[in-house]
């Protein structure tokens, strides 16, 4: 008995170096590299490129853009940046929203509901609930205010105007982007609109773009076909002037209905930054262990590493800190709840959801419907214990 429990100790502890090891040379690389923040490291990229491209994490997740907010908060950004272009928010509200988010000294209820009004109107889903979208207006709006050095904001998805939507078929024929792939529509206009601002030479921006719309190539899916790529399209145009910077973040994965999360390589790179207390970081991707890594970001196998697919790596707060937001109190006021429910049927008929549809003609789910939307919520990721205990693997003696 004596002897197994020697052996058993022996084995835990081999288990536990061995998980160590595998850290090693993450760990090795971080404590040589010259140490910037994110932040800093984000700014360091445009004295190099006219475009820098952040992967955005899960649209909800509000620390990463307490990190953009630093990064467009910074001297040198609003001198010699100045414009920043999302994915989110379609094109036809640039010309009322550059203007708004420029005008100063306007009254603080103004400013709120207009807030509202352009997230009410940013997509062509029936709305765009995550409180990111508003949480960066609020920023650009308040740091313009102040500011002589304003930011130019340009939301560049695919152009949608639920006024002329009014039933099943308009809807369809509204989304262009079933026709012409979205991220090439995306891209397009990101393009064409950098190259329509004031002739300047030294002209930059930050380009904002979610997940596998920033990478730098087209990728393989399960049935064969290519998924098209926004950033993809903006290195075939820009060239070196471009850049791409992942923003550290889960892999998320559909399962039915929903979604699981994992960590990127099992949890490797997490323990790394855990295991020298690092929070805060940035760098370069190319030749290091992270970017010799397999591309597990992406669901289907391929040959792509991370340094093939970005050219920098920002680490910002570990995954306990990551706030997934979603709505806020006034979301949808009294005077937008029917525009709500109308583009609500629509977007059921388009979904051929006959269920939800029926459950509408009752006043209480309706109005349940209402609070939720009005409720602001603050989550974590659903299996958040799974995933600290696996990063945390790592780092057992």
């Amino acid at each position: 008995m004596k002897y197994t429990f020697l052996f058993l100790l022996l084995l835990c502890s081999m288990f536990g170096n061995a998980q160590k090891r595998d850290i090693e040379p993450y760990v090795n690389f971080l404590e040589n590299v010259e140490r910037k923040s994110a932040k800093d490291y984000i700014i360091e990229q445009f004295k190099d490129h006219d475009i820098v491209i952040l992967c955005e994490r899960d649209h909800r997740d509000l620390t990463q853009y307490e990190l953009i907010k630093e990064v467009l908060s910074d001297d040198y950004f609003k001198k010699h940046v100045k414009n920043l272009f999302t994915e989110i928010g379609v094109i036809n509200l640039q010309p009322e929203i550059t203007e708004f988010l420029k005008t100063k000294g306007l009254d603080s209820l103004y400013v709120e509901n207009k807030l509202k009004e352009f997230q009410f109107n940013s997509s062509f889903w029936v709305l765009w609930e995550k409180y990111n979208y508003q949480y960066l207006l609020r920023t650009i709006y308040d740091i313009n205010n102040s500011s002589d050095n304003q930011i130019s904001y340009y939301p560049s998805d695919s152009e949608f105007d639920w006024q002329k939507v009014d039933n099943l078929e308009e809807y369809v024929r509204e989304q262009d982007f079933e026709i012409e792939p979205r991220d090439s529509i995306m891209a397009y206009n990101i393009i064409n609109t950098f190259e329509r601002l004031r002739p300047n030479k030294d002209k930059k921006a930050l380009v904002i773009l979610n997940y596998r719309h920033a990478f730098k190539m087209h990728v393989p899916r399960n049935n064969g076909e290519i998924q098209e790529n926004a950033a993809k399209y903006l290195f075939d145009y820009f060239g070196d002037r471009a850049t791409n910077i992942l923003i550290h973040q889960a892999v998320f994965r559909k399962k039915e209905k929903d979604y699981s999360y994992a960590l990127i390589q099992n949890g490797k790179w997490d323990a790394s930054f855990k295991a020298l207390n690092l929070e805060d970081i940035g760098f370069d991707l190319s030749r290091t262990a992270f970017g010799r890594d397999s591309l597990d970001l992406w669901p289907v196998a391929s040959s792509y590493t991370y340094e093939d697919t970005f050219d920098g790596f920002v680490f910002y707060r570990p995954i306990e800190d990551y706030q997934l937001v979603s709505y806020f109190d006034g979301f949808i006021p009294k005077e937008r709840e029917e525009e709500f429910f109308r583009r609500f049927r629509i977007h059921l008929a388009y979904q051929e959801d006959t269920v939800t549809l029926e459950k509408l003609k009752d006043a209480d789910f309706r109005k349940a419907v209402l609070i939720e939307m009005n409720t602001k919520k603050v989550r974590r990721y659903p299996n958040i214990e799974e995933l600290i205990g696996a990063r945390d693997d790592f780092l057992k003696d």
